[in-house]
C-alpha cells in the first residue's frame, strides 16, 4: 500500500506541522469517523488526510447517518416477523428492494476483495441517488398520511433496506451501525445483542427486477428528473414555493408518447412520483420545459 501524507500529498513530519493524529481525529470526530476515512481511502495508492478531507468526509458520514435515522423514524408499529409478502408490495416498495439488493451484490464482491473504498462509496451513494432523492422523496406522503396497506408496504421495504445496510456497514462503522441495531425493531430469528452476531445478508436473485422492469423505472427517474429541473425554474420564475403547489402538463412527441404508454402509470401515479398536486398528459407539441433525459417531453408548471 500506499504512504499516509498530508492534505497536499506532501509526507507527514513533525517539523513540518503537518502530522495528523488519530487521538485528535476521534476526539473531534468519533472513532467511527477514523473508521470512514480508513475505509474510503484507496490503501493501493497514497492516501492523503487533512482536517479538510475529515470534514468533507464527516458530510458523508452524516448522510449515510440520517438516511438510517429516517428509516429508524418511520418503523414505528412495524413488526418484523409480519412483512407485506413481495408480490403484494407497492411496485416502488418493490423496487427499492431490488436496488438494496444490487447493493449487497457490490457490497460483498467488494469485501471479498477488501476493497473498502469500495463498499464506503457504494452505500453512500446508495443513500443519496436512490434513497434520499428518490425513494425516500416519494414515499413520505404515504407514510404520513396514506393508507394502512401503503404504509405497510412502505415499512416492509424500509426494515428490508435498514436491516441489511446495518449488517453492510458494520465491519466499517462498528459503533453508528450498533447504535442504530440497538434502536429498531427485529425478527424472532435475529440476534439483537449485537450486530455483529448477524450475517451480512446475501445477494438474492428472487429480489432482482427483470430488464424490462430495470429499463421501465430508468425511464420513470429520467422523466422525474426533468419535471423536478422544470420544477426548480418554476420556483424562481414564477414564484412557487414547493412542489405541492404545482400543477403539470406533460406533452410528448410521438416517439415519446409510445415510450411513456409502456410506463402504464397514471396521472395519480405521476402526481405521487414527482410530489405535485396534479398532472395531466397529452401528446402533441408544448410548450415549458425541454426534458433533457426524457426526450420528446415537455413540461409546463402551472400553479
Amino acid at each position: 500500500h500506499g504512504w499516509t501524507v498530508d492534505g497536499e500529498g506532501k509526507a507527514m513530519h513533525k517539523s513540518l506541522g503537518n502530522a495528523v493524529s488519530p487521538d485528535e481525529v476521534i476526539k473531534d470526530y468519533g472513532a467511527d469517523m477514523l473508521r470512514l476515512w480508513v475505509s474510503s481511502a484507496d490503501y493501493t495508492q497514497d492516501m492523503r488526510i487533512s482536517p479538510e478531507i475529515l470534514k468533507q468526509l464527516s458530510q458523508a458520514y452524516l448522510k449515510i447517518r440520517n438516511t438510517a435515522r429516517y428509516m429508524l423514524g418511520n418503523l414505528a408499529g412495524f413488526d418484523p416477523d409480519h412483512p407485506v409478502a413481495r408480490e403484494a408490495m407497492v411496485e416502488l416498495d418493490r423496487w427499492a428492494v431490488a436496488q438494496f439488493n444490487d447493493l449487497v451484490k457490490t457490497c460483498r464482491e467488494a469485501y471479498d476483495r477488501y476493497e473498502f473504498h469500495g463498499v464506503y462509496r457504494a452505500i453512500y451513494n446508495f443513500c443519496v441517488v436512490e434513497m434520499s432523492n428518490f425513494y425516500l422523496d416519494i414515499i413520505k406522503d404515504r407514510l404520513y398520511c396514506g393508507d394502512e396497506a401503503g404504509r405497510a408496504s412502505a415499512q416492509t421495504a424500509l426494515f428490508t433496506i435498514l436491516d441489511g445496510m446495518t449488517r453492510l456497514i458494520a465491519p466499517i462503522l462498528a459503533f453508528t451501525s450498533q447504535e442504530i441495531w440497538a434502536a429498531m425493531p427485529h425478527a424472532a430469528s435475529h440476534d439483537v445483542e449485537c450486530v455483529l452476531f448477524n450475517d451480512i445478508p446475501a445477494y438474492d436473485p428472487a429480489l432482482a427486477l427483470s430488464q424490462e422492469q430495470a429499463d421501465k423505472w430508468a425511464k420513470v427517474i429520467a422523466l422525474r428528473d426533468d419535471v423536478n429541473k422544470a420544477l426548480e425554474l418554476a420556483r424562481s420564475q414564477q414564484g412557487i414555493k414547493k412542489n405541492q403547489d404545482a400543477d403539470l402538463t406533460l406533452s410528448f412527441t410521438a416517439s415519446a408518447w409510445e415510450q411513456f404508454q409502456t410506463l402504464g402509470l397514471d396521472n395519480a401515479d405521476l402526481a405521487s412520483i414527482c410530489i405535485v398536486s396534479g398532472v395531466t398528459c397529452a401528446q402533441g407539441e408544448g410548450q415549458g420545459y425541454q426534458g433533457e433525459e426524457f426526450e420528446g417531453l415537455t413540461v409546463a408548471v402551472a400553479p
